[in-house]
């Protein structure tokens, strides 16, 4: 208690802290949780507590949702955004979600995680978790995220669990200490001097040796004590002796726990019994009404009965909902009431619930513990099969297909079975399941308007899992149908374009693509105009990135929303975003991303990770790497699932570790990028970034020649299905640069005029550049070099700048001009040393110094990494914000970035300004503006 009060008393003081209590059952874990909860309430802390369920199959994100009150509070506008999220609306039918905890879930947990962050802006936080070995996965996903950032938030969790061997994720959480701010603490059963004071205080006196003996065998444990004497007392089994100690006869044996706690049941009013076994069968989360409704007895008399179940010491007050004191209480009760009536009771608790409009996934716990009727579950389903797979597709799926099995094919409702049973597994991420299941409706003559959507089932879900083949090969077979509405003609025809994107075929992608715009907006169809411009203007970016290019992709995004699924919508503004980078259109692709950062936070899945790679490659490219790192941190932790999107926002890292002299991070982050090339999804488009990564990795290890040997086999034979000369243009300057060395002048200018053709048909200044380094280099002329710096520096691309200036100054040299050449050097140093990139400063002055220049004025100077001077930019605004007291949420609104972008940049100032907590950084920014110093 006294620990768990000095993690109380910081998390007051505004530095929070995670606790795990420990230990066996009955060791006392809740009534230490339950003590330091009201010890916090009276500190004035905000306290939540919360208590899983033994379930067979809980629901997703239950239990922490639960313990945020989030249903109960639907006047609050922070816990209804959340609610929002919950329920995965946006994510209906979004196919690729490999578990429960990863792709779309990750929507739910950024929210979740962000509703706690927003509270602990109102105040200190804490929240109590008891029986976390109970808690469902995605619960537990949400607390690893909690418990991480609990040091940069004035939030105190502390969770208690029982050791057990299924608990590996919450054995983990416990016990894996990521920060300082990590207390564990074991409760051990009471010693022989323990047992006896807690004898002596149950008894009113010493207890005898006869007692003390029958005690031994309760293992120290104080439920089990506790309970022992009562039931003895409750028998008048104890008795005083002559030397005034409470001693039992002798002979009197030990019982099991089990029979302690059902003894004290036999006091009870049959009618207070029966209530409290339907209890134990309903669980926690019922409520006095629900269980007024299964028992089917008015509610004033129920709450006769319960005050007499509280009196008894069973039940304690839950709020809304009825709780037993100890879980080893529910249970003997639970296992007292025969299986068939249990599975009666959940039946016919899941049917009041229905009544009531009870969200689907309360009434999807008791049916998949119950045996309900074909029509009643037919029925249901029919109406919350929707809402159900987007919410929890796992459980959507098992009572889907208990429906399909014990149903009657005839009977109403039946045939949509099917597609809802096909949708959740696609959900669910059993994508070949989905596709064989859609396939086999489809065969089966399906009802009248079924047929189409169980036909982009299987075409979602074989492109998806890497067929774009069998995809096409499904949406030229529905083109042929002549049943098919023209409009759905023209949404497979579009589709196909996509396919034959995914497959290299450009060509014919753009053929088919183009004529599917034509009928698509003749017939005015958002849906199907999207892929087509979606495909056209990806195919015309890689072949002539120009302003037509970009005008595709405007087009593609100006359609509204509701016309599309919210998914391709997103994907359309992404790939805007893209382009918009690549041509250092850098106000028109913060603008964009900026648009797109809360609906990607809302649909989760690949959108996450790929905003936060674009937000990233803008940052690198503007030579803003720190807040690169922090896009790339918070997209590996959406991300970890999306194993495509891992791959490259690692490989960024991997680049910035190369320059910044950090080859061992960089290895690490190469050989975390071992799954498999992903071809058909937009990961494909980033392939060149592992590439890039490694080569620049063997070169900066002295193996130039494997460098040049990979970019080279790249450049002629392609990334992955896209042609390498169209994806990897950007690499020219530095295949010539290569080539040059090794006296392979033809490739040289070969990858020049790439560069040149691509510079024609964009006029972007970054392309312009790579055009006038490439015949710089080819033609050793120092004033084509210099054009090409002012271009970078205008783009603005200070990497490309740096390294254009050593060229020059290289050249330069060589002429006989060895002051210009140090001048240039010194402007390329000064860039390096910006940037922190010390490999490159190592490699500038190398060369120069092999033809007689020194540095100049300049002297390398290693980066600040501590202190206020070490924060860039992005971290210093985000100082301010939280000096003002704003919550991460707010501040990733305030500047247009990502919440867990914000979380990441406030670790980072912590770390570097050596501090505990936001008081302390609003402290420093406080102190600093009274001081007549500009925080930013």
């Amino acid at each position: 208690m006294a620990q768990l009060s000095r993690l109380a008393e910081s998390t007051l003081a505004g530095e929070g802290q995670a606790g795990f209590v420990v230990g066996e059952a009955g060791l006392g874990k809740t009534a230490v949780l339950e003590q330091a909860a009201a010890d916090a309430r009276r500190m004035g802390i905000r306290v939540l507590y919360g208590r899983a369920q033994s379930l067979a199959e809980p629901c997703p994100f239950a239990f922490i949702s639960s313990c945020l009150r989030i249903e109960e509070s639907p006047s609050d506008d922070r816990r209804a955004q959340a609610a929002e999220v919950l329920r995965g609306d946006a994510r209906y039918g979004l196919p690729g979600a490999r578990s429960e905890a990863a792709g779309a879930a990750a929507a739910t947990i950024e929210a979740l995680v962000g509703l706690v962050e927003d509270l602990c802006a109102q105040g200190p936080l804490a929240l109590f978790l008891d029986d976390l070995q109970w808690a469902d996965a995605a619960s537990v996903a949400v607390l690893h995220k909690l418990v991480r950032s609990v040091h940069q938030l004035p939030l105190l969790v502390v969770g208690a669990h029982r050791p057990l061997p299924g608990a590996g994720d919450v054995d983990r959480l416990s016990r894996n200490r990521i920060t300082g701010n990590h207390t564990l603490l074991e409760l051990a059963p009471l010693d022989a001097q323990a047992v006896a004071a807690l004898l002596t205080e149950l008894c009113g006196r010493e207890a005898g040796p006869r007692l003390r003996r029958m005690v031994e065998g309760a293992a120290g444990n104080p439920l089990y004590i506790t309970e022992l004497i009562a039931a003895l007392q409750r028998e008048h089994a104890i008795e005083t002796g002559d030397d005034s100690m409470a001693e039992i006869a002798a002979g009197c044996s030990l019982p099991p726990l089990t029979a302690l706690v059902t003894h004290r049941l036999r006091y009870l009013r049959d009618d207070v019994l029966q209530m409290l076994r339907i209890v134990s069968v309903l669980g926690a989360s019922c409520t006095t009404a629900e269980l007024a409704a299964v028992a089917d007895i008015p509610i004033r008399d129920l709450l006769t009965i319960m005050a007499e179940a509280e009196a008894s010491g069973l039940l304690t007050d839950s709020g809304p909902f009825l709780g037993f004191r100890h879980e080893i209480i529910r249970h003997a009760l639970h296992d007292a009431v025969p299986g068939p009536l249990r599975a009666m009771l959940h039946t016919r608790a899941a049917q009041c619930l229905a009544e009531s409009g009870a969200a689907p996934e309360h009434v999807a716990e008791h049916l998949l513990n119950g045996v309900p009727s074909p029509d009643f579950l037919i029925t249901w389903l029919e109406g919350a099969a929707a809402r159900l797979t987007t919410r929890a597709p796992a459980m959507a799926l098992r009572l889907i297909t208990t429906a399909l099995e014990i149903g009657d094919p005839t009977d109403a409702g039946y045939g949509h079975l099917p597609l809802h049973h096909a949708i959740a597994q696609l959900s669910s991420g059993h994508l070949a399941e989905a596709e064989e299941s859609a396939r086999s409706a489809l065969a089966k003559a399906p009802e009248p308007g079924l047929e189409c959507l169980l036909r982009w089932i299987v075409i979602q879900a074989a492109f998806a899992r890497g067929r774009p083949d069998l995809a096409l090969a499904e949406a030229r077979a529905g083109c042929r149908s002549p049943d098919l509405p023209a409009i759905e003609r023209v949404r497979l025809q579009a589709f196909s374009a996509v396919c034959l994107f995914a497959l290299g075929d450009l060509t014919e992608a753009g053929a088919v693509a183009s004529r599917a715009r034509c009928v698509a907006d003749e017939a005015g169809d958002g849906f199907a105009l999207a892929s087509a411009l979606h495909v056209l203007a990806a195919k015309r970016f890689l072949e002539t990135p120009d302003a037509e290019a970009v005008e595709l992709a405007r087009q593609a995004t100006r359609l509204t929303p509701d016309t599309m699924h919210p998914a391709q919508w997103l994907g359309l503004q992404l790939s805007l975003g893209n382009c918009y980078i690549d041509l250092d259109l850098g106000p028109d692709a913060r603008q964009t991303l900026a648009a797109v950062r809360r609906p990607a936070e809302r649909t989760g899945g690949v959108f996450l990770p790929w905003y936060h790679l674009s937000c990233a490659l803008l940052a690198f490219h503007s030579g803003r790497w720190d807040d690169a790192l922090a896009e790339v941190a918070a997209g590996l932790d959406h991300g970890g699932q999306v194993a495509s999107m891992s791959r490259a926002l690692r490989a960024v890292a991997a680049v910035i570790a190369v320059h910044r002299g950090r080859r061992p991070d960089a290895e690490a982050h190469l050989k975390a990028t071992l799954p498999e090339i992903d071809n058909v999804t937009v990961a494909a488009f980033y392939e060149y970034l592992p590439l890039c990564a490694g080569a620049l990795l063997d070169e900066a290890q002295g193996d130039a020649e494997r460098a040049y040997a990979r970019l080279a086999e790249a450049f002629d034979e392609g990334v992955g299905h896209l042609p390498g000369r169209l994806i990897l243009g950007f690499l020219t300057p530095d295949l010539v640069r290569l080539a040059l060395a090794r006296g392979h002048h033809e490739n040289a200018r070969r990858y020049a005029a790439a560069a040149q053709q691509r510079a024609e048909h964009s006029g972007g200044l970054y392309h312009l550049g790579d055009a006038y380094r490439c015949q710089g280099l080819l033609n050793e002329d120092p004033d084509l070099l210099m054009e090409a710096v002012r271009c970078y520096r205008n783009a603005p691309r200070p990497l490309n700048a740096a390294h254009t200036c050593t060229d020059a100054a290289e050249i330069l040299a060589r002429r006989g001009r060895p002051d210009e050449a140090r001048l240039l050097l010194d402007q390329a140093l000064e860039t390096y040393t910006q940037l922190g990139a010390v490999w490159d400063v190592t490699q500038a002055t190398s060369r120069l110094r092999a033809v007689a220049v020194r540095r100049g004025s300049h002297r390398a100077r290693t980066g600040v990494r501590d202190g206020w001077q070490a924060l860039t930019h992005t971290e210093r605004l985000v100082a301010e914000h939280v000096a003002e007291g704003c919550s991460n949420p707010e501040i990733a609104a305030r500047l247009s970035i990502a919440r867990s972008t914000v979380s990441t940049h406030v670790s980072s100032i912590l770390r570097k300004l050596a501090m505990t907590s936001r008081v302390e950084i609003a402290a420093e920014v406080t102190r600093r503006q009274n001081s007549g110093q500009s925080p930013t």
